[in-house]
């Protein structure tokens, strides 16, 4: 009996170590599940190793805009640059340029079909356009803000102006404010399909918004002209273009042909 009952006691493993058999199916000597196939792995590894890849361009691009936007706000968006500024502001523009994310930034600027990836409101963080430059000499006004405001096939280009007494002594002179617009007609161009946007000039108006801390947006009319067209000119091989050298949505930089370059940040509105 005592030997019935130690049997009895004896405790079965074999089904255990069948479980253990068939739980440990597909793992290999590397604890690797050998059901996954080598082309899985590896393509496994390549993905992860394009992620990092691409987080590592969007840090860089991050940091490099971060730089700009503070060059740009050192040195009075360029009206106040010198020549140091303006160079390390040119390698980081070039260093950027190679990050571009945009292939095809010209895409719906006609205003017809699909939409534009430059549409909306861009406020100009630098530029070193001599025809804007120029504005900062004046002994009667300073330069405000400026933006490019995208609504295809119409681009408009805003500055606003206040009296220089008022930019000197702003907490003991009631504001004031001018704001010129021109307006232009973009197109696609041939020469560069992509990315390069064709500029028609048809209109400017100036817009008197604030007097002596008055509102008159609306009171005092605006004084506005259509600039002349050139008859027989092509569009497609007219002077008036501007190339689009990295864009994404927090930034935008341009080269306009023979006048220097722009960047701009995304704004939500053009308001004074």
């Amino acid at each position: 009996d005592d030997e019935e009952k130690e049997d009895d006691d004896e405790v079965d493993f074999s089904n255990f170590e069948q479980e253990l058999d068939d739980d440990s199916d597909g793992i290999d000597s590397d604890g690797m599940n050998d059901k996954e196939t080598p082309e899985e792995t590896t393509t496994t590894t390549t993905t992860t190793k394009v992620e990092e890849e691409n987080m590592k361009t969007l840090a860089e691009a991050q940091k490099l805009k971060q730089e700009l936007i503070l060059i740009g706000a050192s040195y009075d968006r360029g009206f106040g640059a010198s020549a140091s500024a303006r160079s390390n502001a040119k390698r980081v523009i070039q260093e950027l340029e190679d990050y571009n994310p945009t292939t095809f930034a010209a895409q719906g600027i006609d205003g017809g079909g699909s939409s534009s990836p430059l549409e909306g409101s861009w406020r100009m963080i630098w530029t070193t356009a001599p025809d804007v430059l120029v504005l900062g000499a004046s002994p009667v006004s300073t330069v405000g803000a400026i933006y490019q405001v995208f609504d295809p096939p119409l681009v408009t280009n805003i500055i606003d102006f206040i009296p220089k007494s008022q930019s000197l002594l702003p907490s003991l002179l009631p504001s004031s404010l001018l704001r010129a617009e021109v307006t232009t007609k973009a197109s696609s161009r041939t020469d560069d399909p992509q990315n390069r946007v064709g500029l028609n000039f048809e209109s400017v108006k100036l817009n008197p918004v604030e007097l002596l801390g008055q509102p008159v947006k609306g009171v005092l009319p605006p004084l506005g002209f259509n600039l002349p067209q050139i008859p027989f000119v092509d569009p497609e091989t007219s002077p008036g273009y501007f190339d689009v050298t990295y864009l994404d949505d927090e930034l935008l930089i341009i080269k306009q042909a023979g006048q220097g370059l722009f960047a701009l940040v995304k704004v939500t509105n053009s308001d004074p």
